[in-house]
C-alpha cells in the first residue's frame, strides 16, 4: 500500500473562528481530557494543525457551557459545527 500526495484545490472555513484556544481555557482543558490522547497531542510542535473531534465531545462541551464560561457566541457557533457534521468535526488550529 501507498500514501498519495494530492494538491489541495481549495479549503474553505466557516466565517467565524468556533472558540479560541488560549481564551477558551476551561473548554481547552475539557477537550484535552475528553479526546483519546487529548487535544494537544494532534497539534504540530508549534500549536498548529488540524484537529479532529468526536460531535458527541462538542455536545458535552455545549451541554457544560456554564461551567466552561463560554459565551454566547462560542456557544452558537459549536452548535452549528454539530448541526453540520458529518461524523466528526475538523478544526484548523492556526
Amino acid at each position: 500500500m501507498s500514501v498519495r500526495a494530492h494538491r489541495i484545490l481549495k479549503v474553505e472555513y466557516a466565517e467565524r473562528p468556533s472558540f479560541n484556544l488560549w481564551h477558551d481555557e476551561k473548554l481547552m482543558k475539557f477537550l484535552d481530557n475528553h479526546m483519546d490522547g487529548g487535544f494537544y497531542a494532534q497539534l504540530a510542535d508549534g500549536g498548529v494543525g488540524v484537529v479532529c473531534i468526536e460531535p458527541s465531545i462538542i455536545q458535552e462541551a455545549i451541554n457544560s457551557a456554564k461551567e466552561l464560561e463560554l459565551d454566547e457566541d462560542t456557544v452558537a457557533q459549536l452548535k452549528a459545527d454539530v448541526e453540520a457534521s458529518d461524523g466528526s468535526i475538523d478544526y484548523d488550529c492556526f
